[in-house]
């Protein structure tokens, strides 16, 4: 291609001579060559507005059968179909014709602005002519129509965007504004420059057919219809794309995702026609290979890499947190949304658009065998047992991919032993077992355990753990521990399950915390069963038959009454081994899982009970033991006569025991006569070593007994109450000493005297205590202590007693609390058990029959719990979707007797309260909104208005989509008033810059010579409408009305002389002050009606006579003056001053007076409930208030709903409009002022109403 047009279209019919088959019945023959090209044509006379070129009626010629035409855009269309008429000998309309020279598709200025271009009727002409004539023989040969598109409409392919990118480069994209004045389906607008949403290029081209221009919309021949404005053979069904190739695998190990695409575009559906079916996207799982770390590991990797990244409560506070994964808090397609909890809070946010594709995630339902939940572009997707995405295949029992269950065996058993205080392993569980479940029906004093690798990850403390997931729930083959609890939360079951194939071998484990001695009551009631891969199975080909066939275990006994379980399986007919259950097509049957089994009768057999104690501790004993003969009657034990039982067999009742030798020990006799006559004294016993053999003791020497404990030879002993004057032991008669008086007139004696306690037991060796207290001797009554000698009273001493053996009795041990504080219950073992020596002895329950039992449970742990704060009630979320803000009421509570009630919030720690506003998440927006910064002001002075781009955004791609896919969110203003300098004080030399829009069309198109057969085909240039910013010159500024305007001076002169017949300006003032006017002229004629009102909030004056010199004062901050004017040249004139409000106000202090074109406000507060607060918002004259409600946060309920509301009024019509409840709202005044009135719970919380406001023009 060259500048020269002519040697271009040479140049290319040369090549296509020798490129294209010569023979006219080869398939790749073609009859006129068609050249497409974006190189810019060139008339000889320079014009560049050229479009395409070929020979007239060359379309058979063996030199010039071809056509160049030049790329636009999608009117390339309109100019190959000029060009091939040129081709086959078609001129211009009106150039030697009848036809006109425009609105056909061979009008000479191209008519690309037509929507509905047709042939005209000499077209028509020349066309039959030039076939009539036989230079169009190439063509006749019909070709193949095989794979040609269906009548569908283009824009259904290629939308808005698509069409600026091809008109205007891969940056260009679809104008984020509209102009009111051009059709939306009649011009291509699109920003063109990349970072520029400022400005337009307009093509003057229509939309493509079947462009989307509004919801349920399309563009049809320049027009925007709905489907019911055409036929029913126009609905166009989607259909898909081609797949896009496979994408690079997500993760390089622990399972990514590699995923290809398609789109419903091909076409799309519009005009009522159906979506495309089947999905839209193919995925599979890649590099499954094991991580070092665990799969929540991964996704607490990507919840702390946003730990940096602050989290915005409020607008203007930045808070920082460390993140965590939200497990048990968000499940399914909500987590994988980047869903991670605050670590110490009790909040979760999304952190970011969605977590890396293959990161597991939870899924709401359970999850088939074998299938793995993985998210993928921010939703948790099920992948089969293969790894591909919604495949439903599933593993069978055997851990086999889509198998069929035959490659393995059902272990099934029970138990009940285990050692008290002490973790037995009872199952292992081999590596590759499968579809592992184990119960423990009797957890109160018992509990399970399990162990990998040496470690526990169950229990293993000695208590019960709660519920287990290992390593995690997003990890698979998970083991899973559970514990069920009854409605007083006592223990009720116990659960392990794993679903295997197990990697590694596996240790279950059991506690008990008592005995068998105890009874049945705290043993474990231990099932379990799992699959274990069958060896030396070979395989075969035949589809097997299968049957329901019970597994039953052995009877629990050996003789009498038992139970036995069933479990039913699947086996084959033949070989009765174990298949899948699809393969039995009968239902599985129902039966009990347990049943009772009867074996012959127990015959009679000897019951010994346990040992007593034994009658001595040393030196040879005897302990005994019941022995009878029973026989057992179902679950009972019944006793018989002993002749029934087999006297060879019967066992001893009596056996000895203790034999070692005693150690030696003192012995004392009992102690001799006193030698005291009365009163203490002491008395000689006798002291000897001895050693107990054959039940005797027999002295021996004494350096085999310890001295250090022997008994003194001497002790002390009293024999009565000495009266005055015995001392001592004499031979004769008392004898009395000199001085005394007879015995009838002697003082009172005092001694001391034991006091013996009662025994602390009755039986079992309890202990008594003696004491000594003083008496008197003759009387025996207790007197004070001081009475007697305190040298001489004896210690305290205590003394054995109770020595005989206890008779057996009902105890019992107690099993864990429901409850760790409030009170709760706890279950009780209960055994019959005796006291030997101070130990305690289980015997026989047969031993307690004359004694109640105890009750089985117990209150336990009844003292109260400390107090804890609490979230009662939380508010509905601030925002429909994305992070917003919730209210939450947070009380202070305590568990008291089993109820929770609230109590004073002094007793919870003030320290670790709950926030009150924390954030939420209803969903995440999809696609949203999103709002670039206000232009500059549309005028140097005054009021203008200001504009800004609203984008539709979606999920994943930068770039802005069509407006349709955000139409569930109301789209923010992207027009506002704005306000300058007041043009009062613009002299007429200044100079501004001003913004215009201008229409730029291209210079007119030059055709090519009519002569020339290479420009027989030249067609316009479109007119391209462009958008910009331009700076005028410097030129004189007209001095602007005062009509119309908002003047916020404190004062001022006035002059509405000259003026427009109706004319009407503002005066505002800061809401504690007044206007004051004085009227200097005036001019008015009555006789026409001429007049001037003033009109404030409150009052509304209208005068013509008697003007000059009157004066007035307002009773508010604004008034409006307005001035009604028949004769030019007439008017009024008058000054205006403000002035504090030195009278009763009109506001009160929680009053916003807002005089700025645009801007945003919240609720004002007050403490006074007899006030309300309003927001005060006065325009120009010229302009009317648009309000935006942007935020409603109060919650409503019963209690305010009907107190609680906002009320605008719109003053120039004294309208009056309530708004109730939550609903956001959008209001527009008939006037230029408005006041915002707040009521109820309003004026007490702050921030809980926000708006956006504006100025618009009239």
């Amino acid at each position: 291609m060259s500048s020269n047009i002519i040697s271009s279209l040479r140049s290319v019919c040369d090549w296509g001579r020798r490129i294209n088959p010569s023979n006219d019945t080869d398939p790749l023959h073609a009859d006129l060559l068609l050249y497409i090209t974006r190189f810019d044509l060139e008339l000889p006379d320079g014009n560049r507005q050229v479009r395409g070129v070929t020979q007239l009626g060359g379309v058979c010629s063996s030199d010039w059968s071809c056509v160049i035409t030049e790329d636009t855009g999608f009117d390339l269309g309109i100019t190959i179909a000029h060009e091939l008429g040129h081709s086959f000998g078609i001129n211009h309309d009106g150039f030697e014709n009848s036809c006109s020279r425009s609105g056909f598709m061979m009008a000479s200025d191209g008519g690309y602005n037509s929507v509905d271009l047709t042939w005209s009727p000499c077209s028509r002409q020349q066309l039959l002519t030039f076939f009539s004539e036989g230079k169009a023989e190439c063509v006749k040969d019909l070709p193949t129509l095989s794979g040609s598109l269906q009548d569908w409409k283009p824009g259904l392919y290629y939308g808005v965007d698509d069409q600026c990118r091809i008109a205007f480069g891969s940056t260009a994209r679809a104008c984020s504004f509209t102009n009111p004045d051009l059709a939306a389906c009649r011009v291509l607008s699109c920003h063109v420059e990349p970072d520029d949403d400022s400005s337009c290029k307009r093509l003057l081209v229509p939309l493509l057919d079947g462009t989307e221009c509004a919801p349920d919309q399309w563009c049809l021949k320049g027009r925007c219809v709905s489907p019911h404005d055409f036929g029913s053979s126009v609905v166009v069904n989607g259909s898909w794309s081609t797949w896009s190739e496979f994408s690079s695998c997500s993760r390089t190990c622990g399972g990514g995702v590699t995923l290809r695409t398609r789109q419903c575009n091909n076409p799309r559906p519009a005009f009522g026609g159906k979506d495309c079916e089947g999905p839209d996207i193919e995925a599979e799982l890649c590099h499954q290979q094991p991580c070092e770390c665990t799969q929540l590991d991964f996704m607490a990797e990507q919840c702390s890499q946003t730990n940096l990244y602050p989290l915005y409560l409020q607008s203007t506070t930045a808070s920082f947190y460390k993140w965590i994964p939200a497990l048990g808090f968000a499940k399914g397609d909500e987590q994988c949304r980047y869903m991670c909890q605050s670590d110490g809070e009790n909040f979760i946010v999304s952190r970011g658009s969605h977590f890396v594709d293959g990161t597991r995630c939870e899924s709401e339902s359970p999850l088939p065998f074998g299938a793995t939940a993985a998210c993928l572009q921010g939703r948790c997707q099920l992948f089969g047992c293969d790894g591909v995405l919604h495949s439903g295949k599933v593993q069978d029992v055997c851990g086999v991919c889509d198998g069929d269950g035959s490659t393995c065996s059902l272990t099934c058993g029970s138990y009940s032993g285990g050692q008290a205080k002490e973790y037995s392993t009872f199952l292992t569980l081999p590596v590759n077992a499968t579809q592992v479940h184990i119960v423990n029906m009797a957890p109160l004093f018992t509990h399970l355990a399990v162990m990998v690798g040496g470690q526990y990850i169950v229990s293993g403390t000695g208590s019960m753990a709660l519920n287990v997931t290992h390593p995690s729930p997003l990890d698979e083959n998970h083991l899973e521990y559970r514990l069920h609890l009854t409605p007083d939360l006592l223990p009720e079951m116990e659960e392990v399950m794993a679903h295997g194939p197990l990697k590694k071998e596996i240790n279950i484990q059991i506690y008990r915390k008592y005995g068998k001695e105890y009874g049945e009551k705290t043993n474990p009631n231990i099932s379990y069963w799992f699959y274990v891969p069958a060896r030396n199975r070979s395989s075969v080909d035949v589809i097997p038959d299968g049957k329901w066939a019970v597994f039953t275990t052995p009877c629990s006994v050996s003789c009498g009454s038992g139970v036995q379980k069933h479990v039913f399986v699947c086996v084959d007919k033949n070989t009765n081994s174990h298949l899948q259950e699809h393969h039995c097509k009968a239902p599985r049957p129902t039966a009990p899982l347990h049943t009772t089994c009867q074996l012959t009768a127990c015959p009679p057999r000897w019951d010994a009970g346990n040992f007593g104690a034994c009658s001595t501790s040393c030196g040879g004993g005897v302990r005994v033991r019941p022995v009878r003969c029973v026989q057992k009657h179902r679950s009972d034990l019944v006793t018989v006569p002993e002749s029934e039982c087999s006297s060879d067999t019967a066992p001893h009742s009596a056996e000895q025991c203790n034999l070692h030798h005693c150690p030696a020990r003192w012995r004392v006799s009992e102690p001799g006569n006193c030698s005291a006559v009365c009163g203490p004294g002491e008395a000689k016993r006798d002291v000897s070593c001895v050693r107990q053999e054959d039940g005797q003791d027999n002295e021996v020497d004494q350096s085999l007994c310890s001295k250090w404990i022997k008994p003194d030879d001497f002790v002390p002993c009293v024999v009565d109450v000495c009266p005055v004057g015995w001392e001592s032991k004499g031979e004769g008669l008392p004898v009395l000493k000199p001085g005394l008086l007879p015995r009838s007139s002697q003082p009172h004696v005092y001694v001391w005297s034991p006091v013996v306690s009662q025994c602390s037991k009755t039986c079992g060796n309890g202990t008594l205590q003696v004491w000594f207290s003083c008496v008197d001797h003759e009387s025996r009554l207790g007197v004070p202590d001081f009475n007697c000698d305190a040298s001489t009273k004896p210690d305290l001493q205590t003394e054995i007693c109770g020595t005989s053996s206890c008779p057996a009795i009902w105890r019992s041990k107690q099993g864990i609390c429901s409850v760790s504080c409030g009170g709760g219950v706890a279950n009780l073992v209960q055994y019959c058990a005796r006291e030997v020596e101070g130990e305690e002895v289980v015997v026989d329950d047969s031993n307690c029959s004359n004694f109640p039992k105890p009750a089985a449970v117990v209150s336990c742990n009844t003292h109260n719990c400390p107090a804890r704060w609490k979230v009662v009630k939380i508010s509905p979320c601030s925002v429909s979707c994305d992070l917003g803000i919730a209210e939450r009421n947070v009380s202070c509570v305590q568990f008291i007797h089993g109820r929770e009630s609230v109590v004073s919030e002094d007793r919870c720690r003030v320290v670790v309260k709950p926030a009150t506003a924390v954030p939420c998440l209803v969903k995440v927006c999809t696609y949203r909104w999103e709002v670039k910064p206000w232009s500059q002001c549309s005028v140097p002075c005054g009021y203008g208005i200001q504009s800004r781009t609203v984008s539709c955004m979606g999920p994943s791609k930068p770039e802005p989509l069509s407006p349709l896919f955000c139409i569930h969110m109301p789209k923010p203003i992207t027009i506002q008033g704005c306000y300058r300098d007041s043009c009062r004080d613009v002299t007429t030399d200044s100079t501004a810059a001003k913004t215009n829009l201008t229409e730029t069309p291209l210079p007119p198109p030059t055709l090519g010579h009519k002569d020339a057969p290479h420009t027989g085909g030249t067609l316009p240039s479109p007119t391209v409408v462009v958008a910009t910013q331009t700076s005028t010159a410097p030129t004189p500024t007209p001095k602007p009305s005062v009509c119309g305007q908002l003047l916020l001076e404190e004062s001022g002169t006035v002059d509405l002389k000259d003026v427009k017949s109706r004319c009407t300006i503002s005066i505002g003032r800061p809401l504690d002050e007044v206007i004051h006017i004085k009227v200097l002229s005036s001019s008015l004629s009555c006789r026409k009606k001429e007049y001037v009102a003033f009109f404030d909030r409150l009052a509304f004056l209208r005068k013509c006579a008697q003007l000059s010199g009157s004066e007035l004062t307002t009773r508010t901050n604004v008034v409006l003056v307005r001035q009604n004017l028949f004769t030019p040249g007439r008017g009024v004139v008058f000054t205006y001053s403000s002035q504090k409000n030195v009278k009763r106000s009109h506001h009160q202090d929680c009053d916003i007076q807002l005089f700025s074109p645009s801007g945003v406000f919240e609720n004002p507060l007050t403490s006074n409930a007899n006030h309300t607060c309003r927001v005060l918002i006065t325009a120009p004259p010229s302009v009317k208030i648009r309000i935006q409600a942007l935020h409603i946060g109060l919650v409503f309920n019963a209690t305010n709903s009907q107190s609680t509301y906002i009320m605008i009024q719109d003053m120039d019509v004294l309208k009056t409009t309530v708004f109730n409840g939550q609903q956001l709202f959008l209001w527009h005044s008939s006037g230029n002022m408005a006041g915002v009135e707040f009521h109820g719970d309003y004026l007490h919380t702050k921030g809980t109403f926000r708006a956006e406001y504006s100025f618009m023009p009239l």
